[in-house]
C-alpha cells in the first residue's frame, strides 16, 4: 500500500503493517487525516507508519520526524471525533494542548488526546509512537469517562512499558484480516491492555488531584463568567469544560460547595452587593433578583434569608441606615 491515501477511520479496515512510507510535503499531507500537520521544513519530513484495525480500534505506529500539528474545531464532526487516542512513546517526546491543560510524555511514558475537541500536539525530534484509538462508547460501557483522561499521562513503569511493547506489535504483524473472529478477539485484548493503564493513570493520586484541582478551577470561572445568566445550569459548566455533568459533581463532593451551591452563593453575593450599592438605590428588589441571576423575586428572597440570614428589603433598609448623611453647609 505504499504511496497511498489512508482510508477514512470510520471504515476500520485499514491494514498495511508492512510500513507505509511518508515524505516531504505529500507525505504531511496523508498524515493530515485527523489534524493539519507541519514541519518546520517539509521536504525533509520523513516518516514510517504501520496500522492494524481489530473490530472498532485502530493500532497505529509511527516513526516519525519532528512534526507537529492541530487539531481545529472545524473538524471535530469528521470520523476521528468518536475516539481517544492513547500514545505510548517509546522514544522521542509528545507535548499535548486541549482545553487549555497542557502536559508531557517523554519515552517510556503515556499520554491521551481526545478527538472530540480541539487539540495541538508536538512530536518533538525523531521519536517511535504508538497511538491505540479507542472509540468513547467502547471506554462508556467500561465506566470510563473519555475526558477526564485530557491532560493525564503516565509514568514510566514496568507495567506500561510491558502493555505498551505488546499493544506495538499489534501494528507490525500481519495477525488477521480485518472482520474476522480472530479481530474481535484481539480487539477485546487490546481494550483490556488499555484498561489497565487508563485505571493506573486514573490511580495515580497526584494525577488525580492535578487534574480535578484544573478542572475546579475552570468551572469556577466559568461560573464567575456567566453566573447572571438565570439559563445557567450544571449541565452546561460541565460542557465548559468537557466533562460530563456526573464527574463535575463528583469533583465537587469534596468541596465546600457542591456547584449548584457555587452559582446560588454567587448570586447571593452579587445581589447583595447591588442592594448595598447606593449608585444601585433606584432598582426595585425585583430588578436586583434578575440582575443577580435569579428566575424571580421569590427564588431570590429564599435564597438572601438562607445565605445572608436576612431578607433583601431588610439587607437595603440597613445599609441606608449605615449610610453617613450628607449634611450641606452654610452659613451661621
Amino acid at each position: 500500500m505504499k504511496g497511498k491515501s489512508l482510508p477514512q477511520a470510520a471504515s476500520l479496515t485499514q491494514q498495511f503493517t508492512d510500513g507505509l512510507r511518508l515524505s516531504g510535503r505529500e507525505g504531511l499531507e496523508t498524515l493530515s487525516a485527523a489534524a493539519d500537520m507541519v514541519a518546520i521544513n517539509p521536504d525533509r519530513f520523513r516518516a514510517v507508519m504501520h496500522s492494524a484495525d481489530f473490530g472498532s480500534i485502530r493500532v497505529n505506529r509511527l516513526r516519525t520526524s519532528a512534526v507537529s500539528g492541530i487539531r481545529a474545531p472545524d473538524r471535530l464532526a469528521d470520523d476521528h471525533g468518536v475516539y481517544l487516542s492513547m500514545v505510548c512513546v517509546r522514544t522521542g517526546e509528545i507535548r499535548i494542548r486541549q482545553n487549555r491543560i497542557a502536559s508531557c510524555a517523554e519515552a517510556g511514558q503515556i499520554a491521551f488526546v481526545d478527538f472530540a475537541a480541539p487539540f495541538e500536539v508536538e512530536l518533538s525530534h525523531r521519536g517511535d509512537y504508538v497511538f491505540v484509538y479507542l472509540p468513547h462508547d467502547l471506554l462508556t460501557a467500561r465506566s470510563v469517562d473519555a475526558r477526564t483522561l485530557v491532560g493525564a499521562s503516565v509514568t514510566a513503569s514496568p507495567l506500561g512499558d510491558t502493555i505498551a511493547a505488546a499493544i506495538e506489535k499489534f501494528a507490525v504483524a500481519d495477525m488477521c484480516g480485518p472482520g474476522s473472529a480472530e479481530a474481535a478477539l484481539i480487539e477485546r485484548a487490546i481494550l483490556d491492555l488499555c484498561l489497565a493503564v487508563i485505571y493506573q493513570s486514573t490511580g495515580d493520586t497526584q494525577v488525580r488531584d492535578e487534574i480535578g484541582l484544573r478542572n475546579r478551577a475552570r468551572a469556577r470561572e466559568f461560573v464567575e463568567s456567566n453566573f447572571t445568566d438565570p439559563r445557567l445550569t450544571i449541565a452546561q459548566v460541565a460542557s465548559s469544560i468537557n466533562v460530563s455533568p456526573r464527574y463535575l459533581q463528583k469533583l465537587f463532593e469534596e468541596e465546600e460547595y457542591s456547584v449548584y451551591e457555587l452559582i446560588r452563593r454567587r448570586r447571593v453575593r452579587w445581589g447583595v452587593a447591588l442592594l448595598t450599592d447606593p449608585g444601585a438605590a433606584h432598582l426595585t428588589i425585583s430588578q436586583v433578583a434578575l440582575r443577580s441571576g435569579f428566575v424571580g423575586l421569590s427564588q431570590f428572597s429564599r435564597a438572601v434569608r438562607d445565605i445572608a440570614g436576612n431578607s433583601p428589603r431588610g439587607i437595603r433598609r440597613q445599609a441606608e441606615l449605615a449610610a453617613p448623611l450628607h449634611v450641606s453647609s452654610g452659613s451661621a
